[in-house]
């Protein structure tokens, strides 16, 4: 068994979760569409009670979507760690810190845009910020790309017991980095997996 590393308190809430048992077409739901029913049905709500949502709610209903994304990258990438058989050497810190950064990151971006669309009705166009959220966003880019690639390489070598090669493990990246498309493929292999621990 792998040993525990930076293990937070919320990935040990949200690991326990059932969603490597779902299958595909209710984590599509419940990752995907559930999310975003709820950021727009409680704009909607606070718009018909009249109530204004103040920027930091509406900043973080905005970056609700992308959380839930990230959490379930992180949780699914988690447990892969922990099922990796004791040869394969690799250090989960990069993808724990990437997928970090990526929630930090979903809140600092709808923060800033909302700030440049503020700033562009007012009629003026603040460079300081754009040229903040292109670092940022390549940043949190390559970020992305490496959690993928972390849970597809990890998610291969579970299920072949052995370190895989890139050729085998490449298009397991590819359906990680093309979410929701991805789930579709990548939750029956997660669910099986699961199902073998029992």
């Amino acid at each position: 068994m792998r040993r525990k590393f930076l293990i937070l308190p919320l990935h040990l809430y949200f690991s326990r979760m059932f969603l490597v048992r779902l299958r595909h077409w209710q984590a599509f739901l419940l990752l995907f569409v559930l999310p975003l029913l709820l950021q727009q049905g409680l704009l909607w709500l606070l718009g018909a009670l009249g109530i204004s949502a103040g920027r930091v709610l509406t900043m973080l209903l905005d970056a609700l979507p992308a959380t839930v994304i990230t959490l379930w990258l992180w949780t699914v990438g988690a447990r892969l760690y922990k099922r990796l058989p004791e040869s394969i050497k690799i250090t989960p810190l990069y993808f724990y810190l990437g997928c970090l950064y990526m929630l930090l990151y979903a809140l600092l971006f709808v923060y800033t845009w909302a700030v440049i669309r503020d700033s562009l009705a007012a009629g003026t166009l603040p460079l300081g910020m754009l040229a903040l959220l292109v670092p940022m966003h390549l940043f949190a880019t390559f970020c992305y790309l490496y959690a993928a690639y972390f849970a597809g390489r990890s998610l291969v070598s579970v299920e072949t017991p052995r370190v895989a090669q890139s050729g085998e493990y490449l298009g397991t990246v590819f359906l990680f980095m093309l979410l929701p498309l991805g789930i579709w493929f990548l939750q029956p292999r997660l669910r099986r997996i699961y199902l073998s621990e029992r």
